[in-house]
This record gives C-alpha cells, sequence and structure tokens, in this order.
C-alpha cells in the first residue's frame, strides 16, 4: 500500500515538472460596468505582459469589413505581424486611412467586391477613416501578445480568449500559468485602467471593473 502510494506521489511531481503550464494555469475572466455610456461592449481588456507564444500568422484571418457605411468590428485587436484583409461589401466606393501614430496609410478608393490587405508591424492604436464617409470610424489595436479579450454586450470577458483559436487560427495560446498579471483596458471614450490580478492554484481569476468616461490611455509606453 505504502509503495503504490509513493509511486502516485512520483507520477504526480513528474506531471508537475514536466507539465506546470498544464497542471496549474487558469483563465482570468470578469465583467465591466461603465459610467456615461449605452453599452460596455467593444472594451479591449489585454494583460501588458504574458506568457511568450510563437504564433504563425500566416494562415491567421483577421478582417475589418465594410458593409452599410460602417466598419465591422469596431474594435479589432489584432497579434503584431498580423495581416488584415479590407473587403468593400458595400455598392459604392471607399477609400480605408489612417493618420496614426503607430501606422500610417492610405489603400486608395476602391469599389464593391474589392479587397485590400495591410501588415501592421508596430504595436499601438490604429485608428481607421474613409475618405469618402467622414462617418465611418474604427480601430486596429495592435498587440504584443495574444492574451486579450473585448468585451461583450453586457461588459463580460475572458483571457484567454477562445474565440482566438476558435474563430481566428491563432495556435498555441495556452491558459496562464500561475503568477501576477497586470490587466489594462482600453476604449477611446473611457478612462484606462489597470489593475494587478493573480491566477491562484484554484485555476483562474475573478474580476469586476468600474469605467468612467475620459481620455483613453496608450496601448504600451514607449
Amino acid at each position: 500500500m505504502r509503495k503504490k502510494i509513493l509511486l502516485k506521489i512520483w507520477v504526480v511531481a513528474l506531471v508537475l515538472v514536466y507539465f506546470p503550464v498544464w497542471a496549474s494555469s487558469g483563465k482570468i475572466v470578469g465583467s465591466v460596468k461603465v459610467k456615461g455610456l449605452r453599452s460596455p461592449a467593444n472594451i479591449l481588456v489585454y494583460l501588458t505582459k504574458a506568457p511568450p507564444v510563437v504564433m504563425d500568422l500566416d494562415a491567421v484571418s483577421f478582417v475589418m469589413n465594410q458593409k452599410d457605411l460602417t466598419f465591422f468590428p469596431h474594435v479589432l485587436p489584432v497579434p503584431v505581424g498580423a495581416t488584415v484583409l479590407f473587403p468593400n461589401n458595400d455598392e459604392v466606393d471607399h477609400n480605408v486611412f489612417s493618420l496614426s501614430r503607430a501606422q500610417k496609410f492610405n489603400l486608395g478608393s476602391y469599389s464593391f467586391g474589392e479587397s485590400k490587405t495591410m501588415r501592421f508591424d508596430t504595436p499601438g492604436v490604429v485608428e481607421l477613416r474613409c475618405d469618402v464617409h467622414a462617418e465611418m470610424l474604427a480601430y486596429i489595436l495592435v498587440m504584443k501578445n495574444p492574451y486579450y479579450a473585448v468585451t461583450d454586450a453586457k461588459g463580460r470577458f475572458e483571457i484567454p480568449d477562445v474565440k482566438l483559436p476558435d474563430q481566428k487560427g491563432i495556435k498555441g495560446v495556452l491558459e496562464l500559468p500561475l503568477g501576477k498579471y497586470t490587466l489594462k483596458t482600453w476604449h477611446k471614450k473611457l478612462k484606462s485602467k489597470k489593475e494587478t490580478v493573480t491566477v491562484t492554484e484554484q485555476g483562474g481569476a475573478s474580476i469586476q471593473l468600474k469605467l468612467t468616461r475620459g481620455t483613453s490611455g496608450v496601448l504600451y509606453r514607449r
């Protein structure tokens, strides 16, 4: 009996040594409440530093659509090095451009059914505009790591976001090892917030954030 118990302890010890992320990891789940906005949706919640992830972005699909004179999605986070497709699904011409510090570009005017692409290599906020339709506005957020999420209509989020491997094709994003992480928020009309979150042995962490209107901060300090 004693030998069996010792054998089980030895096996568990080996698992912890060789598979530390599997043995002690978790997610950060939470919700955001906002004051001064109609909806808590489209708020970026992300980790400023996270475990390294080797990503092959060649087969990953990111799309910023143009339909009904609107960019969709309104907020699109992508990892550094990602290429974004800009299809025109309106029966009018569009012109996608940005004057942002992170990346300046102008795709020129193009018609219904056409698409153009752009690669994003510098972390930061890229504000998108259409030179033909002044009301069109969206944001591409170029991230240093894939540990981010965008809140849903109820302000809920989960990091890592299961939609990344399911919909975008990003592989290798594991749950978070035990430890402390710095979590930040970004929204164009809200003050950014920074919190320390600890992933515990229970397998994760839970947090509730309260945000107010104000000037947004930068994604990363330069």
